[in-house]
């Protein structure tokens, strides 16, 4: 249990967040922002076997729950339960939503997050009673529906296991929310609540649980740490905003784009961690030269450089790094130079018709610096960028017109192609040819060489000048004597 100091009762023993949201208000819709650090120090601490999420739309909580289990290597399954049309308090909504977070779930957490789409209902046959370690309740929002999907669902969640449920806040129209928070209060010994973001309830359920500084603070300490702890996430939710905030959402529209963050992520162990990243930020647009303090020893290749998270095409110029402790050129890469040590992910594409262009599809573009492995921290790394944002469907029409272009280049090349095989072979064929007559007519001519040569010795012989009278004589027995 987390001690409480003499005098104040107010001592906090968590230490300062350090969690930094790969997905962070997508669409710009962001009602459980405030609460991704906490949910986030809520898997560290309670190291669940099973993470089930009712509800989750753009996918914000959940997709963070996922980034928690990814980076802390715990041995989790997640599932998210959602049947992606809306609702009557988040709107109707198409296909696009499903897709999009079927997209990024398949790009980042496909080994152990898996979206069933169906409703709640429907995916109970799903888990085993006493299951989950972790349920969060997003759902429809009236005090009919989130009775019913917490009800349903308390049977699926192990003893010691918690229950998220968001929204305790809202009172207007039919949500009902805080109408169930409130008898779950008096239901249950051990629960707690946000008041930030729209509400957070959590609830513990009865029994053995892991024990852990941050759950014991929240369920065993005094009115003043917890109400400490709920100053210390709503602080923590307030730095990510101003470090955060500015990020434009997916697909936007490019007037809408000033800045760009670009975030340089150096490897530790050969590991890309969000605690060594560094953030700066350009104008969109314009050419900019953006500087990276490496200090840490530790940090090595490859580097991975995000330069931001929207679909835009990208030019880079000049790479350079520099000693900080000598401020000597130990490594660069030219604008022009082999692009080789360049190598691109997530959803950047080279240009199909070549050249140095590179093109995000999407929101998640990477380029990664093939450095040498004896380069290490610490160091300056100087990069030379052009972001110019646009438009979703602009950027993959100009990527799908290319890549035409370049197709029906390749097609013409390749017809040439054939038919000047075509045209050797017919050649080839016609010069076969050719070498049977000459074969052939070398062979009479030596027939013919052969044959003039045996009548000459004929005639030239010895024998052939003695016969000569007696053939003679028989021409004129043959033919009588010449007139």
């Amino acid at each position: 249990m987390a001690e409480e100091s003499a005098g104040t009762g107010t001592a906090f023993a968590l230490p300062p967040p350090r969690f930094l949201p790969r997905r962070y208000k997508p669409r710009n819709v962001g009602e459980w922002t405030g609460h991704l650090t906490f949910a986030s120090e809520l898997i560290a601490a309670l190291q669940p076997h099973l993470i089930v999420e009712l509800g989750t739309h753009w996918g914000e909580a959940y997709f963070s729950f996922c980034q928690t289990v990814q980076e802390q290597g715990l041995p989790t399954m997640c599932y998210a339960v959602d049947h992606w049309f809306g609702d009557a308090h988040a709107g109707p909504y198409g296909e696009e939503v499903f897709d999009e977070v079927s997209r990024y779930n398949d790009r980042f957490y496909r080994h152990f997050s898996y979206l069933l789409r169906r409703s709640f209902d429907e995916a109970l046959v799903q888990f085993g009673d006493g299951s989950i370690d972790l349920l969060h309740i997003d759902g429809l929002h009236t005090y009919q529906a989130v009775t019913h999907d917490f009800r349903s669902w308390l049977p699926k969640v192990k003893p010691g296991g918690i229950i998220l449920l968001h929204d305790l806040c809202p009172r207007h129209q039919d949500f009902g929310v805080w109408r169930l928070w409130e008898e779950l209060k008096a239901e249950f010994p051990d629960t707690f609540e946000f008041h930030h973001s729209w509400g957070l309830g959590v609830v513990r359920k009865p029994g053995e649980t892991r024990r852990a500084v941050l759950i014991d603070s929240l369920f065993n300490s005094s009115a003043a740490t917890q109400e400490a702890i709920r100053r210390h996430y709503v602080t923590y939710a307030s730095h990510l905003e101003r470090l955060l905030g500015r990020t434009p959402p997916v697909a936007p529209q490019p007037e809408a784009v000033s800045d760009i963050r670009v975030e340089v992520y150096p490897a530790i162990n050969g590991q890309h961690s969000v605690e060594v990243c560094q953030i700066r930020t350009m104008k969109a647009g314009v050419w900019d030269t953006l500087a990276f303090d490496l200090r840490n020893s530790d940090i090595g290749a490859p580097f991975r450089i995000d330069p931001g998270y929207l679909p835009a095409l990208i030019e880079v110029g000049d790479i350079e790094m520099h000693s900080v402790e000598t401020g000597e050129l130990i490594w660069s890469l030219a604008a022009d130079g082999k692009r080789d040590q360049l190598q691109l992910g997530g959803t950047a594409v080279a240009c199909p018709a070549g050249g140095p262009l590179i093109l995000s599809l999407g929101e998640d573009p990477q380029l990664l610096l093939m450095t040498p492995p004896e380069i290490r921290g610490p160091l300056k790394l100087t990069i030379n960028l052009k972001v110019q944002p646009s438009s979703k469907s602009v950027i993959t029409a100009f990527h799908d017109r290319l890549q035409t272009e370049v197709r029906a280049r390749e097609h013409q090349l390749g017809a040439a192609a054939e038919e000047r095989v075509a045209l050797i072979s017919k050649l080839d064929a016609t010069k076969a040819q050719l070498d049977q007559v000459v074969v052939r007519q070398n062979h009479v001519e030596n027939r013919l060489s052969e044959a003039q040569k045996t009548i000459s010795d004929i005639e030239n012989s010895f024998s052939w000048r003695l016969t000569a009278p007696m053939r003679q004589l028989m021409a004129v027995l043959r033919h009588g004597p010449e007139k």
